[in-house]
């Protein structure tokens, strides 16, 4: 029984974590969803019994772990496409300021003094 509330307490602690980390409305409604669903399944263990038998699925358990697969699957997607985005930016970026400030043939950059009139100057960062 104490595991109960301390676990609906860590819970809840988690949900106020990242209902302020979400950005847009529908993680927040996600975050809201997810959390309130899993202190009910804590509180009362019963109800995943009832809705897993209702579905067909023989223990309360197995239906929190085969949702909880599923999560995991949506969230590692949903990182994966992330990444891919972020990579796809840092390419154009790299390739942007490549063909704006071009290496000369000895490999390295053109001082300031060397650049030719009319284009502008390579940031600090990047000489």
């Amino acid at each position: 029984m104490i595991f109960k509330w301390f676990f609906a307490a860590a819970t809840a602690a988690s949900f106020f974590y990242f209902l302020v980390a979400a950005r847009k409305t529908v993680q927040r409604l996600f975050v809201v969803v997810f959390f309130l669903a899993g202190l009910v399944v804590i509180l009362d263990p019963d109800l995943s019994n009832r809705l897993a038998h209702s579905v067909g699925i023989g223990r309360g358990a197995d239906l929190v772990l085969y949702l909880s697969t599923l999560f995991l699957f949506v969230v590692s997607f949903s990182l994966y496409l992330r990444s891919r985005r972020l990579d796809d930016a840092v390419a154009m970026l790299v390739q942007e300021l490549s063909t704006r400030f071009p290496l000369q043939d000895n490999g390295r950059r053109p001082t300031p003094a060397e650049e030719p009139a009319g284009k502008p100057p390579a940031p600090s960062g990047l000489a």
